[in-house]
C-alpha cells in the first residue's frame, strides 16, 4: 500500500498549479446578497466561521486528470480564495481510503481529517493551516490494521486508532482520538483541542466520542448509546439529553438542537438539558446537515435548504441548487451550501453563501 510520503513522488510538478487555475478561474457570481462559485472539481467538506467558509475540492470524479486535493478558504466579505492546503493532502485521493472526510475553521484556523489505505491498514492524519500564512502541518495520525477488510473509515475488520469528531469555530478547534476492536466496539476515546501543533487533552473517556458541533469553547458529543452531552471548557459534562434515536445535534448559544428518526427537531436547554420544544422538518427528502446560529436552526433536504425559526416554528426554504444537497452550514455571517458531490453532475459543483439577513427575513 502506498503511503502518502510516497505518493509525492508520483505528484506531476504542474498538478497544483493546475488546481490554483482552476479553484481561481471558478465562476463567481452574486445576486441580492446572495454568492455563488462554480467549479469543475466535487466538494467534498465544508466548514463555516465568520466570513470565512472553508471546503475542500477533491480530485476523485474531477474531469481534468491533472486535478489534485486542495484544502481552499473563500472570505465571503473581501472575495479572496486562499488555497491552505500543501502537498500531502494533494495527494490522498491518488492512495486510497476516504480522503479528506472533515473540515473545521477558527477564525484564521483551519483543520481536516483525511484517511488513505487499502486492504490491510488504513490511516487517519490531522492537518492544520492558516489563512494568514498559509502552510500545512500535519500535527496527529492514527493507525488500524485487518485481515484484508481494512480500509477507508468502515469499523469492520479494523482494530486500532481513530481520528474523527472534527468540529471549530470562533477560538476553537476540537477532535476526537479513540480505539476499536475488529467489531467496533470503542475501546478508549478522548476529546482533543488544538493548540498550534499540540493537541491537549480536553476530556476523556468513550463517552466523548464523537463530537459533532462545537460553539464559545462548548463541544456537543453525539454518544454510541444516543445520548447527547455538552462539555464545557474545562472539560465537564454541562448537560446531557437523551432524544429518541438522534441522528445529528449542533450547538449555539442556549439552543442544542437535535436531529431525531421521525423526521423531528428536539430543541434543548443547552446549560440545564431541558426539552423546549419538538419541530417537525420538511421536504420530501433527508433531512440532513443539521446546524444553528442563535435562533435559526438549518436543515438540508434533497435539493433545499431550510431555515427554522426555533421560537416560532417557522419554517422556510431558503436556497436550493439543482442537484442534491450535499452541505450546509451556518454561522453568524450567513449560510453556505453545496451541491454536487462526487458522483454528481460528472465532478462539477456549486458553492453557495448567503447574508443571515436574507436567512432572518425568511424565518422572521
Amino acid at each position: 500500500m502506498k503511503k502518502l510520503g510516497r505518493a509525492l513522488l508520483a505528484l506531476a510538478a504542474g498538478s497544483l498549479l493546475a488546481l490554483a487555475l482552476v479553484a481561481s478561474a471558478a465562476g463567481t457570481t452574486a445576486a441580492h446578497g446572495k454568492k455563488v462559485k462554480n467549479f469543475q472539481q466535487p466538494v467534498a467538506a465544508l466548514a463555516v466561521d465568520g466570513n470565512n467558509v472553508a471546503f475542500d475540492l477533491t480530485a476523485r470524479s474531477a474531469k481534468q486528470k491533472s486535478a489534485v486535493n486542495t484544502v481552499l478558504v473563500w472570505n465571503v466579505k473581501t472575495g479572496k480564495t486562499t488555497t491552505v492546503s500543501g502537498k500531502k493532502t494533494a495527494v490522498v485521493d491518488g492512495v486510497g481510503g476516504s480522503g479528506v472526510f472533515q473540515l473545521a475553521i477558527a477564525g484564521s484556523r483551519v483543520a481536516w481529517l483525511a484517511n488513505e489505505g487499502g486492504n490491510l491498514e488504513s490511516t487517519d492524519y490531522l492537518f492544520t493551516s492558516s489563512t494568514t500564512q498559509p502552510k500545512e502541518r500535519q500535527i496527529a495520525s492514527a493507525l488500524r490494521s485487518g485481515d484484508g477488510g481494512c480500509s477507508g473509515r468502515d469499523p469492520a475488520g479494523c482494530t486500532g486508532a481513530w481520528l474523527g469528531g472534527l468540529v471549530g469555530a470562533g477560538s476553537t478547534i476540537a477532535f476526537n482520538r479513540w480505539t476499536s476492536d475488529a467489531v467496533g466496539h470503542v475501546g478508549s476515546g478522548g476529546l482533543y483541542t488544538v493548540n498550534g501543533t499540540q493537541t491537549p487533552p480536553m476530556a476523556t473517556g468513550t463517552d466523548t466520542v464523537q463530537a459533532v458541533s462545537e460553539d464559545g469553547g462548548r463541544v456537543a458529543v453525539l454518544r454510541s448509546d444516543g445520548s447527547v452531552a455538552v462539555y464545557a471548557k474545562s472539560g465537564s459534562v454541562q448537560a446531557t439529553v437523551n432524544p429518541p434515536i438522534p441522528l445529528a445535534a449542533a450547538l449555539s448559544g442556549k439552543n442544542l438542537v437535535v436531529l431525531s428518526k421521525g423526521r423531528k427537531i428536539e430543541l434543548y436547554n443547552a446549560q440545564t438539558g431541558a426539552l423546549q420544544k419538538t419541530l417537525s422538518t420538511h421536504g420530501k427528502g433527508g433531512p440532513v446537515n443539521l446546524d444553528v446560529q442563535g435562533n435559526i436552526a438549518i436543515y438540508s433536504s434533497n435539493s433545499s435548504v431550510r431555515a427554522v425559526n426555533l421560537s416560532s416554528g417557522k419554517d422556510r426554504a431558503v436556497g436550493s441548487l439543482p442537484n442534491r444537497i450535499a452541505f450546509a452550514r451556518i454561522d453568524g455571517a450567513g449560510l453556505a451550501y453545496a451541491a454536487g458531490g462526487v458522483r454528481a453532475n460528472y465532478g462539477k459543483s456549486t458553492l453557495v453563501f448567503k447574508p443571515m439577513a436574507s436567512i432572518t427575513a425568511a424565518v422572521g
